[in-house]
């Protein structure tokens, strides 16, 4: 093999090895997170750059006055941020603390998530669903109506990353 030859197949492992980079996070979250239910809101039913998908909200991405109380570090757009949910009787995991470094140890009813904070709410990189081509419809109307009441499947990994598995709307599951 000539030298060109090397360097161009270098280049080309780099940019594959970048491109397989992107989704690492997400991966290793599905393979080896811990699955949680969380409550949703979603915003915008329709995208026109994406396609149809959902833009979801949580309870946890809005953290009240008291829990930017405890947080340690004065916020700032960007800024990484390690929300502590806890699971409460009913399965679903809620808002317990937030904080700026992510913790060694927790008991295990507690799970951090990572985010990052944009304009005093918190994304966590789980916030598109995209809706399935096949009855679209029904499933927008669905969530339309069940807004209140919708729930996200998530897995959180042991570094804070998560992924989104599916939503439960009006008792049937979307899967991701």
């Amino acid at each position: 093999m000539t030298k060109q030859s090397w360097l161009f197949a270098l280049a080309v492992a780099f940019q594959l090895v970048i491109l397989a980079a992107i989704p690492a996070k997400q991966i290793q979250a599905r393979w080896t997170g811990t699955l949680i239910t969380i409550k949703t809101a979603p915003v915008d039913p329709y995208d026109f750059l994406s396609g149809y998908h959902v833009i979801l909200r949580y309870e946890i991405s809005r953290p009240s006055d008291e829990h930017w109380s405890s947080f340690p570090s004065e916020r700032k757009d960007g800024m990484t941020v390690y929300a502590i949910l806890q699971k409460g009787a009913d399965d679903i995991w809620t808002l317990r603390t937030l904080t700026d470094k992510r913790p060694k140890e927790l008991p295990e009813d507690q799970i951090a998530l990572k985010g990052r904070i944009s304009r005093n709410t918190i994304e966590y990189g789980i916030e598109h669903f995209f809706i399935p081509e096949e009855g679209r419809d029904t499933f927008e109307a669905a969530l339309r109506r069940n807004q209140q009441t919708a729930l996200a499947q998530i897995r959180v990994d042991r570094f804070g990353h998560a992924a989104l598995i599916r939503l439960i709307v009006d008792g049937k599951t979307y899967e991701y």
